[in-house]
């Protein structure tokens, strides 16, 4: 070997030597994720590294945020990319949100590896994010056949029943996750939500106590847990669970609404008031404070402060028949109470518009009777009383043995009327 021919194959091998430890020291670099040193030392020759060392540019990118240039450095190799490398520019494009690009790689790879997981998971993300949940359920449901316990895989399979308002099956998965992982908070959290949405009130109740006591009164548990009672009617239980939350520096519009309405249930007006008011002062336009703080004041020692409150319910709730007749009601309480005998009446006549319950015919009948004298229309009101009665009266029925006996001090007082009438009217 002459002269020259050594001294060219020492140069080769020198660069040769000094390319194989620049991409040895890449290689540490990418193990010890070291991204931000990878990509100073290759992004200035991006055009003349080797197609390695472009993908492992590209990770580092992937890793640091900027797929769009991860997916830039594998297309300049897009011809003859490997496993490794589609895996990547799938990933890149999902990151960017390009995930019609994403959709054949994932389909593709899927195919012809349908057994692994990572395939499967990522093509079932790029189903969820077209809404494509039946196909899910599908591509999940088969994979749970020979894995029944991948936590990834169950979870998004919950999901698409939750999507597909398949309620039974998804809580059914969440369950058996939580069976296997008892400590995974955001499961619970799922199937708590998913127990609210179906009004299973209870299980929602039950489910979220041993995590509220576990955690430390987790906030979002409390708040699953306190609307849980809330629809259930158990407003002791709404006072614990928002007081928690109170006591936890929460002074949301949620938290002061819940309290005040659960407050006035269990008449602590003057507290339910307080409530109220704050929550009023966050958000004025909500029906339900609006009506609660109107219905709180008409119990307090000043009931006319009310009647601002209600008519604005009114306004606000415009046209539900339920939360109308209710605010009539109210209304005609409190103008009862102020004396105020006539705008009583035509509230309760209000009310039975919306739902005629023979009751309010009868405390027109009353009003008519004992504060205004009025024994005419007295006489008539409880007469139309007693004809809109059904003929047969339950007394075992809570609603229908009060009528009964609203029925017989109607007829007693109606034959007193007439009777009273037969004597001034012969005198």
């Amino acid at each position: 070997m002459n002269l020259m021919t050594q001294f060219t194959v020492i140069a080769v091998l020198i660069i040769f030597n000094t390319s194989l430890n620049a991409q040895t020291n890449v290689q540490l670099d990418l193990a010890e994720g070291n991204f931000e040193t990878i990509i100073n030392q290759l992004c200035d020759k991006a055009t003349s590294i080797s197609q390695t060392e472009r993908y492992y540019l590209a990770i580092a990118y992937q890793s640091t945020g900027y797929p769009d240039k991860a997916i830039d450095c594998l297309l300049k190799d897009s011809t003859n990319l490997s496993i490794q490398q589609l895996d990547l520019l799938s990933r890149s494009y999902m990151s960017s949100g390009n995930y019609s690009r994403a959709l054949p790689i994932c389909k593709n790879r899927y195919e012809a590896e349908p057994d692994n997981v990572i395939n499967l998971l990522r093509y079932a993300e790029i189903n969820h994010f077209y809404k494509d949940h039946d196909a899910n359920i599908k591509l999940l449901k088969t994979y749970t056949e020979h894995d029944s316990t991948n936590l990834s895989v169950n979870t998004l399979l919950a999901e698409s029943y939750e999507k597909t308002n398949v309620k039974d099956a998804a809580i059914s998965i969440y369950k058996m996750i939580l069976e296997q992982h008892p400590d995974n908070q955001k499961i619970a959290l799922r199937l708590a939500n998913v127990y609210y949405r179906q009004k299973m009130y209870v299980e929602c109740h039950d489910l979220c106590m041993p995590y509220i006591d576990k955690l430390d009164n987790n906030k979002n548990f409390l708040l699953v847990a306190g609307l849980a009672n809330f629809k259930n009617g158990s407003n002791h239980n709404v006072k614990v669970m928002f007081k928690r939350l109170e006591a936890q520096g929460d002074s949301s519009f949620l938290t002061k609404k819940h309290l005040g309405i659960a407050l006035y249930r269990l008449e602590d007006f003057n507290n339910a008031i307080s409530y109220l008011q704050a929550a009023f002062k966050i958000k004025d336009m909500d029906p339900e404070v609006a009506f609660f703080l109107g219905s709180a004041l008409g119990q307090s020692n000043q009931p006319q402060k009310g009647i601002h409150y209600l008519y604005l319910a009114q306004q606000l709730i415009k046209p539900s028949p339920v939360l109308m007749e209710k605010t009539h009601v109210k209304l005609a309480m409190i103008y009862n109470d102020m004396g105020k005998s006539k705008i009583a009446i035509n509230h309760y006549h209000e009310a039975f518009k919306y739902d005629n319950k023979p009751q309010y015919l009868y405390r027109q009948a009353s009003i008519y009777d004992y504060q205004l004298k009025d024994a005419e229309k007295a006489q008539e009101m409880y007469q139309l009383f007693i004809d809109v009665l059904p003929e047969e009266l339950n007394p075992k029925k809570g609603n229908e043995r009060y009528a009964i006996q609203l029925k017989d001090v109607a007829s007693k007082r109606l034959a007193s009327l007439k009777e009273e009438d037969f004597f001034k009217n012969g005198i």
